[in-house]
């Protein structure tokens, strides 16, 4: 499993928006951690191999839904988001004659055309050396990301305010 790489120096920015009224908090938030990510994720495509460029293309950034923001720790209002490669769709079979007959209809398969070796490039395997690409490219934009989510963050803040006639 991969290693969380964590961005310190928010604490400030984490404890104003505590202080905003909810409105404010969610969407500014939200656009300012997407774009933070997406620092990381161009960083990880330049960096992945190109074979085809698919992998690259599978490189994705995501908010993670409130049950894994809980999970995560940053409580239910708070955000979290990953850069990572997107997965595959668990898709279930049709209830056709032919699925009946072959005792799969309604079972789950995964759709193919997701970059499942991804596991294989960044971590290696016994047979082959790692390469890793997520990861160097997080740490080497970790520092950026935290500036472009500071930038954005309260961007979205002054524009709320401005629209809502607070400022």
């Amino acid at each position: 499993m991969a290693e969380p790489v964590e961005i310190l120096g928010l604490d400030g920015l984490l404890y104003s928006l505590r202080e905003l009224p909810k409105a404010v908090q969610g969407k500014a938030a939200q656009a300012g951690m997407r774009k933070g990510g997406n620092v990381i994720r161009d960083e990880a495509r330049k960096r992945a191999p190109r074979a085809s460029g698919f992998l690259a293309k599978q490189i994705v950034v995501r908010r993670a839904n409130a049950k894994n923001r809980r999970g995560a720790g940053v409580g239910a209002d708070g955000e979290y988001y990953t850069v990572g490669i997107r997965t595959g769709k668990r898709i279930k079979y049709a209830n056709t004659k032919r699925n009946r007959r072959m005792r799969r209809a309604g079972k789950l398969y995964e759709q193919s055309g997701w970059a499942y070796y991804w596991r294989h490039i960044e971590f290696g395997t016994k047979k082959m050396a790692a390469n890793p690409f997520l990861t160097p490219a997080a740490e080497a934009k970790g520092p950026q990301a935290a500036q472009v989510i500071i930038d954005e963050t309260w961007a979205g803040i002054d524009k709320l305010m401005k629209a809502r006639g607070w400022k």
